[in-house]
C-alpha cells in the first residue's frame, strides 16, 4: 500500500527552507563584502544577514553607526554610485537558487 510522504515533507519543509535561505543570504553577504569599496572597512564590516522571519533573511549594508551603505550603493548629488549589493545578489543568483533547490530535493 502506498503511503503519502506529504506529512513528512510538510514537517521538514520550514526548517529546511529556513536553513537554505540563511545559507543563500550568507553567499550574498560574502559577495557584497568582496565588492564594497573599502576606505576604513567600517561599511564592509557592517554588512550582515538579518533573519526577518522564518524562511526570510535580508542582507543589510549598515548598522546604527554605519548608516551610509545606500549612499555608496546609489550615489548622491555629491558622490557617484558604487554598486555592490545589487551586483552581489545578481552574481550569487545561480548559487542561491541551487542551494534552495537542493534543500527542496532533499525532502
Amino acid at each position: 500500500m502506498y503511503r503519502s510522504r506529504i506529512p513528512q515533507i510538510t514537517a521538514k519543509l520550514a526548517a529546511e527552507l529556513d536553513a537554505a535561505v540563511a545559507a543563500g543570504a550568507e553567499v550574498v553577504e560574502a559577495r557584497a563584502k568582496d565588492r564594497v569599496p573599502v576606505d576604513t572597512g567600517k561599511l564592509r564590516d557592517a554588512i550582515h544577514v538579518e533573519h526577518t522571519s522564518p524562511g526570510e533573511a535580508a542582507v543589510v549594508a549598515g548598522d546604527t553607526e554605519v548608516f551610509y551603505g545606500h549612499i555608496v550603493e546609489h550615489g548622491s548629488t555629491h558622490t557617484p554610485a558604487h554598486p555592490f549589493m545589487v551586483p552581489a545578489a545578481e552574481e550569487a543568483r545561480a548559487e542561491v537558487t541551487a542551494i534552495v533547490a537542493a534543500a527542496l530535493k532533499s525532502l
